[in-house]
């Protein structure tokens, strides 16, 4: 049967049937009612990429078109830690990233298959390590597409397809799952409710109800927790995305636009007209308190009062068509993160209007966006999965209040004998202190490329320092002159190499302070490393 297409500008969607992994063999696989799941963690680790890794500049084009000592430094540091490389199915063929539901450390990732073919997975990535990401367990799912995902009081609610030329009990392809976790893992069981129609393109957790929408002709259903039955349903046209605020219920229609509905008593309490989007496009919605931010494809991201409906700002996209559209928004601690295709993810801060931060520098498409805690995972398509890491002041650091934040260009220089302290996060390009100077920062801090203490230098860190990108061929590093300090009290994480010339200093501060090098390290006569501290990599030894 030929599957209806819902797009992150390419997405094709559609579903499955869990099996339970006790089985012993010796892959950790078990293989039952066309489900494949994983647990080996040998295997699953060679789908973590750290080529990309290290930390990212966010460029504001609007200001500045590369990183320099005129453009102003950021106060959102990123650090992209991993990238899960998507699962090749049993036929061979490669799955696309789309959707990300989070639970605490518990990251789901779901997959499908472009095209008329049917083939999913879903993916558990444990973030409770910051820099160590692990692909707990992969399952891969025949004959399905996983369209989204949604966390909800132990349970992992699943919106998809399944095609009916290989499934009898099913009448149309679109169904919801309803699976009981184990410790956050995938289990066998599970309750299929099936739907009118040819795809659920979204899913949403409510109180004592889940929430569905499907696309094509449309429905919005409402579905009994503990029933697993439907109680209600609202046909609406081209449904794209359903999301929850408070006791609202928000859908998106690609023709009709946005419904709102009270969530116990399931009527209509406001509709507005938003641009009319391309056929079979997926989209997304998230909440910025009374603000509503909807993702519109070519026409960027629409803004609008929750309770008038009236629109507040419309960001536009540069050189819109082709594969850059806007295809997702997720909102997390002030900022509203946008998933713009091939132009990339822009950042926004939260205030009376969305203000544009910049362009992460990240490889590939954005097609899904979900930030979350510390992190942002961004979906796209073959390329995978990305894990961005937001560098957050470590509240235990209190004690440099008194300092300012940095608010000077993306390249810090402290000239001979000069002294600055600042607190907060900062994120830039280069940092270089020259003889006798004193740099302080307590708080988080990223330096994208050449850290450099040169002689009788000192730089002061306290909270979180990472720096440099991982493996280059022309690799960046952090230089520690002759009788220069570099002093710690924190982590510190060089995803490049650390030159330390003869009369280097070290000095970790307090028993709790660490250092990760995932490059090589250059350590001539005379260093000195002193204090207590955890060498994760076991590298300067």
């Amino acid at each position: 049967m030929k599957k209806s297409v819902y797009l992150f500008s390419f997405l094709a969607m559609s579903l499955f049937t869990f099996c339970d992994n006790n089985d012993d063999n010796s892959d950790n696989q078990a293989v039952e009612n066309g489900i494949t799941i994983n647990n080996d963690a040998v295997s699953l680790s060679k789908r973590l990429d750290y080529t990309n890794s290290g930390v990212l500049s966010i460029t504001n084009v609007s200001t500045s078109k590369s990183l320099n000592s005129t453009a102003a430094a950021n106060e959102l540091p990123l650090v992209q830690i991993a990238e899960v490389n998507p699962p090749i199915d049993n036929k061979g063929r490669t799955l696309q990233a789309n959707h990300v539901a989070v639970n605490g450390n518990y990251a789901y990732v779901a997959y499908t298959m472009m095209g008329e073919d049917y083939s999913g997975a879903i993916d558990v990535i444990d973030v409770s390590d910051p820099y160590k990401p692990k692909l707990l367990t992969s399952a891969l799912i025949a004959d399905t597409d996983i369209t989204a995902l949604t966390y909800s009081n132990g349970n992992l609610i699943i919106a998809g397809a399944k095609d009916i030329d290989k499934d009898a009990t099913l009448t149309n392809p679109a169904i919801v799952i309803n699976m009981q976790l184990s410790s956050g893992m995938l289990t066998d069981r599970y309750t299929v409710t099936k739907l009118e129609s040819k795809v659920t393109t979204d899913v949403a957790t409510g109180t004592s109800s889940y929430y569905a929408v499907t696309g094509d002709t449309g429905s919005l259903f409402k579905i009994s927790n503990s029933t697993k039955e439907i109680t209600s349903k609202v046909a609406v046209q081209d449904l794209r995305t359903v999301a929850i605020s408070g006791d609202k219920i928000v859908t998106l229609s690609g023709t009709k636009g946005v419904n709102i509905y009270n969530e116990s008593s399931f009527t209509l309490q406001k509709s507005f007209t938003t641009s009319n989007d391309v056929s079979a496009a997926k989209r997304t919605v998230d909440f910025d308190g009374t603000k509503l931010l909807v993702s519109e494809g070519y026409n960027g991201l629409g803004v609008y009062d929750i309770n008038s409906g009236s629109k507040l700002q419309t960001i536009g996209l540069d050189n819109a068509g082709g594969d850059n559209v806007t295809n997702a928004v997720s909102v997390n601690d002030g900022y509203s993160f946008v998933a713009n295709g091939a132009a990339g993810l822009n950042v926004y801060k939260s205030g009376t209007n969305l203000s544009l931060v910049g362009t992460v520098g990240i490889t590939g498409s954005s097609n899904y966006v979900k930030s979350s805690g510390n992190y942002i995972y961004v979906a796209s398509g073959k390329g995978g999965l990305k894990i961005i890491k937001m560098e957050k002041p470590n509240p235990a650091f209190a004690n440099c209040s008194s300092y300012g934040t940095y608010n000077q260009g993306k390249d810090l220089i402290l000239n001979s004998n000069e002294v600055k302290s600042y607190n907060g996060s900062t994120a830039l390009n280069s940092i270089i202190v020259n003889s006798g100077g004193v740099l302080t920062h307590c708080g988080s801090i990223t330096v994208a490329n050449t850290l450099i203490l040169n002689s009788g230098g000192t730089f002061n860190m306290t909270g979180s320092l990472a720096q440099g990108k991982y493996q280059q061929s022309n690799p960046t590093e952090l230089i520690i002159n002759s009788n220069a300090l570099l002093q710690v009290e924190g982590s510190v994480v060089i995803w490049g190499d650390l030159r330390l010339n003869s009369g280097a200093k070290i000095n970790f501060v307090g028993n709790n302070s660490s250092i990760t090098i995932y490059g090589k390290v250059t350590k001539n006569s005379g260093v000195t490393i002193t204090g207590t501290y955890n060498d994760t990599e076991n590298k300067l030894k």
